[in-house]
Parts: structure tokens; C-alpha cells; sequence
């Protein structure tokens, strides 16, 4: 995965909506066929009609939304939330001058609000106004400087215009916002890389690795010996005052966690196993464990689901070894760098392990329910245990591949479980394979570029690694119009219409290699995709306006506003 490439979907919002939904008085169980009769009987309420022309737009009633917010706002061109949920209309709609031009009569009322600057902003750069996007975008970071989205913004489009010195300073200003932000840390330190900065690049990636979980050793000490002398429930009371005293360390919960989970409490240890990631999101540790008592308990769907995620994390990590590894040969540090791509070697089969785990548990899972569905007492036959079901998985890779064999995501796949079943040479052909059906596939560059090194391939390997870290500019450039037109749904629905019906046989490949380049944007979170992919089922893929419709942005602004 490319940190870079990742600059430029973050920061964005599909739909203005997102920016103000603080701001619109839409109640979650509004819907036009409660209020029609409300604004019926008080057609003068403000509210109301603008509840209504909100549920229009919530339920695809664009034109109604249109016709009733107009004459609202001529009717009280005072009421800024009137103006700024017509402006959400017309955005809907595609009508990027009215959108504007409405935003611009909400700022009348309210010159101070940063969502009406950001929102001004966004639409510049969809427009191709670099220069407008990047005033409106210093000014809502100027009114609200804790304005994430604003500095990612400003990020992207530093990055797509190889501006590394700005895009430094936009991500310095996000990482000092939040520390503990491992994403914003190893994008620095990759902008330092591809900048030409490798000492800086050196020290940020190790900055960022030693960002983990933190609890002192002291304080659980005593409790280690409690639980060895067999004294458990003194050993649980004793992290329990800790975690009443230090709630967010993410570390105490999962020690926690540990201690239910020798006791038998599973509900209590999968609680704390979640509190120690709703703190720690990365924490790769508590997501393996956390599904690791969901299989203890017979959740499977629940233990392959975390035991996926985990698998992302881990390639998160090893991505971070990787810079770090790159950074220090751009130093002529060698020795240092190959101890370091080789430890992001080491780490990069759990991810394999992880994921086959992960094919092998849904796998159960499915039998499972099919099995209790035909009422059967025992469902689980030797053929369907441990290495039977990873060979399961390999034949409907297999048999994926042979109904779409321009799948990218597939020969990712399939070569990821060729490893594991201890076919190195070939699963590097299929990640080439892969690679070669789409250059920006980032995630299979690293996976190629490890192997190959191990296989004795060094400057091959060398050379996929840089790919996947530090993407060409046409790369860039292409990526930054995606993800843009992402923005965009009628553009971008047009635009699938355009090449999904291109011809029957590159359908299913174009939708999930759309989705591989919507991924390298961050626009589409991996863990999440991976698994729809692990239980589509290879006789019913989902069909690709739905896939579509699964897609989405990260959230709305994020700035405590």
C-alpha cells in the first residue's frame, strides 16, 4: 500500500450533507410520509419544511427537495440552514454554480462557519479550480484550526502537484493535531522519502514504530505474580483498580481481557479486547486475540472477520518496516536496511496466516450453517478441518479465476494462499500476474517484492517495493481523478454505466479492479473489502451496482465542530 497514494481521497466528502449534519435539523426517523401532513397543516413552519425538503433529499426525491427548499429561501432568505440545505440539493443534483452560489448566501448569514469554506473549497477542486479550492481550504483551516479534513485537503493537492515541501508542512500540522495517528506519522515520514529527505524519513518511521500501547510494567508486575500463585480473581481485581485509573491505556484492557478469559467470562473479555481497540484502532495484538476467543467460543463468522482485519493491520505494519528499510538504503545505511527489510520479511507471513485462518473459519463457518440448517448433530467431518479447508479455499480461487481471470484482487488472493500452502515460486507468479492486470495494485507489489528478495531476487524485489511505496506521477495524477470523480456519484455512475457494459467478459474485472484503485485512495477501507470479497460466493458475485452502493468515504468533517 502507498501512504502517498493515500493522500489524496482523505480529506474528502461524497456529499455536502456530510459537512453540515450538525447543522440540518433532520431527525433519523423523519421521513416525507410523516410530514407531508405536518407541513400540511403548518405550512408556515420553517422547520418542518425544512425537514421535509431533507427527507426529500435523504429518500432520492431530488426535485421535490429543489422545488420546496427555492421557495423556501425566497420566502426567508435569513434562514442559513434553508440555504445550506439547498445547496446539498443542487450538489446532488450536479449543479456545482448554484451549489456554490448558495453556500455563498449561507456565509452571508454566518461568515465564520469553516464547513460553509470547506464546502466552497470542495467544489472548486471538483470544478478544477486548484487555486479557489486552496483559498477556501486555508480559510476553513484559518477558522477552525482543528480542521482535519481542511489539511488533507491542502495535502492532496500539494502531492498531486509533487509540492512536497507544502505537503510536509499540511502533514506535520495533521501528525502534531494527533500524535498517536499512526496513518499521519507514516505518511510524513514517506512525504520525507519521496521528497529526498531519507534521514528524516529514517527518523520518522522510527518515531512512528515505537508508537504502541504503552502501560508500566511496575504496575502489572504484581499481578502477573497474583495469576501465577493461582490467585485469578485477586489478579482481576487488581487490573480492573488499573484500568479505573488509566482508562485509556489501551493495554490494561487487554491484559484485562486476558485474565476474563482464564476465568471463563467471555463477555467481559471480548468487552475489553473492543475497549482496547475503540482506543488503540492498530492494535494488532487485541484484533488476533479478540477473534481468537470468538473462535474459543464457536463464533466463527465473528473469529474469521477479526482474524481479517487483523491480517490488514499487519500489512500496515510491514508496510512501516518497508519505508523505514527504503529510507535507510537511500542513506547507504545497508546493513541497517537489511536487517530492517528483512525483519518486514519475518512479519509479513502472519498477514498470509492470518488470512488463510481467516478463509478457513468462514469456511467452517458456511458448513456449519448448512449443516444446522439440514438439522445435522455433527456438521464438522474430517475433510472439512484444518489443511482440507485451505486446499477448499485454493479451488475456489481457482475456480474464481477461471470465470474472471483478469481479477486482480483474485491472483492477490490465490498467490497469498499458495504461500501459505508452501508454494513460494508459485505465488510469486501470480502476484506478477496481478501486478502485471494493474501496476498500482500496491498491496501485491509489497507481497511481490518481499518474496522475491527471500527467493533470491534482490534488485527484482527492490525494485517492487519502491513501486509500491512511492507511486510515478501519472500514477498520481490518474489516482487524484478517481477519487475526485468519486465525489461525484452521478459523474461516477455515469462513468461505470460508460465501462461495465464495455463488454461482457470485463465486467466483474473492471468493478473489483475499480474498487483495487479506490482502495489505493483510501476511499474504500481494505479490511472491509477483503472480507466482502472472502464470502461472495463464486457462483453469485454481487452484482456491481451494489458493490458500488458499498463504497464509501471515511466520514464527514472532523473537527469537533
Amino acid at each position: 500500500m502507498s501512504y502517498l497514494l493515500e493522500t489524496l481521497g482523505r480529506g474528502l466528502l461524497r456529499r455536502l450533507t456530510e459537512a453540515f449534519r450538525t447543522q440540518l435539523p433532520l431527525m433519523d426517523d423523519d421521513t416525507a410520509a410523516r410530514l407531508e401532513p405536518r407541513v400540511a397543516d403548518c405550512p408556515s413552519s420553517i422547520d418542518l419544511r425544512l425537514r421535509l425538503g431533507l427527507c426529500y433529499l435523504r429518500e432520492q426525491r431530488s426535485s421535490d427537495a429543489r422545488r420546496l427548499l427555492e421557495a423556501l429561501v425566497a420566502e426567508s432568505p435569513q434562514s442559513k440552514p434553508a440555504w445550506l440545505a439547498l445547496a446539498c440539493v443542487y450538489d446532488e443534483l450536479g449543479l456545482a454554480e448554484p451549489a456554490d452560489a448558495a453556500l455563498d448566501e449561507a456565509a452571508q448569514q454566518d461568515g465564520r462557519d469553516p464547513a460553509i469554506a470547506f464546502a466552497r473549497g470542495l467544489i472548486a477542486e471538483r470544478g478544477g479550480d486548484v487555486g479557489a479550492a486552496r483559498l477556501q481550504y486555508r480559510h476553513s483551516a484559518d477558522l477552525c484550526p482543528g480542521l482535519r479534513n481542511a489539511y488533507e485537503r491542502l495535502a492532496a493537492l500539494a502531492v498531486r502537484e509533487a509540492d512536497w515541501t507544502s505537503a510536509i508542512e499540511h502533514y506535520r500540522m495533521l501528525a502534531d493535531l494527533e500524535p498517536g495517528d499512526l496513518d499521519a506519522q507514516l505518511t510524513l515520514a514517506s512525504l520525507y522519502l519521496q521528497s529526498g529527505f531519507p534521514e528524516h524519513a529514517v527518523d520518522a518511521f522510527q518515531r512512528t514504530l515505537l508508537i504502541e500501547p504503552e502501560c508500566s510494567d511496575d504496575a502489572l508486575e504484581a499481578v502477573e505474580d497474583l495469576a501465577s500463585d493461582g490467585q485469578l480473581q485477586q489478579a482481576i481485581g487488581a487490573v480492573e483498580r488499573l484500568v479505573e485509573q488509566y482508562p485509556g491505556t489501551a493495554e490494561l484492557h487487554v491484559h484485562l481481557a486476558d485474565l476474563y478469559v482464564k476465568s471463563g467470562a467471555d463477555d467481559r473479555a471480548v468487552r475489553h479486547y473492543r475497549a482496547a481497540l475503540e482506543l488503540h484502532p492498530g492494535f494488532v495484538e487485541a484484533t488476533v486475540k479478540l477473534g481468537t476467543q470468538h473462535l474459543r467460543a464457536g463464533r466463527l463468522a465473528e473469529a474469521a472477520r477479526a482474524f481479517n482485519t487483523a491480517a490488514e493491520l499487519n500489512d500496515r505494519l510491514v508496510t512501516a518496516f518497508v519505508g523505514l528499510g527504503l529510507a535507510q538504503l537511500a542513506c547507504t545505511r545497508t546493513a541497517e536496511a537489511e536487517a530492517t527489510l528483512d525483519l518486514a520479511a519475518s512479519l509479513d507471513p502472519n498477514s498470509n496466516l492470518l488470512l488463510a485462518e481467516s478463509a478457513r473459519l468462514y469456511l467452517r463457518s458456511r458448513s456449519a450453517e448448512r449443516c444446522a440448517l439440514e438439522r445435522h448433530a455433527e456438521w464438522e467431518t474430517e475433510s472439512e478441518r484444518g489443511d482440507d479447508l485451505l486446499v477448499e479455499a485454493l479451488r475456489r480461487q481457482q475456480r474464481g479465476l477461471i470465470a474472471a481471470p483478469r481479477r486482480a484482487d483474485l491472483r492477490y488472493r490465490y498467490g497469498l494462499l499458495l504461500r501459505q500452502s508452501g508454494h513460494p515460486q508459485r505465488a510469486i507468479e501470480e502476484l506478477r500476474e496481478a501486478v502485471a492486470i494493474d501496476p498500482m495494485f500496491t498491496r501485491a507489489q509489497l507481497k511481490l517484492g518481499l518474496l522475491l528478495r527471500q527467493s533470491g531476487q534482490a534488485d527484482e524485489g527492490l525494485r517492487a517495493l519502491r513501486s509500491a511505496l512511492l507511486p510515478e506521477p501519472q500514477h498520481v495524477k490518474s489516482h487524484y481523478q478517481l477519487a475526485l470523480l468519486f465525489t461525484e456519484p452521478a459523474r461516477f455512475h455515469l462513468a461505470l454505466d460508460t465501462f461495465l457494459y464495455d463488454g461482457p467478459g470485463s465486467r466483474s474485472a473492471f468493478e473489483h479492479n475499480l474498487a483495487l484503485a479506490l482502495e489505493n485512495v483510501g476511499l474504500l477501507d481494505r479490511a472491509a473489502a477483503a472480507w466482502r470479497s472472502l464470502c461472495e460466493d463464486s457462483s453469485s458475485a454481487l452484482r456491481s451496482e451494489d458493490r458500488i452502493s458499498s463504497f464509501c468515504l471515511p466520514g464527514s468533517i472532523d473537527a469537533g465542530l
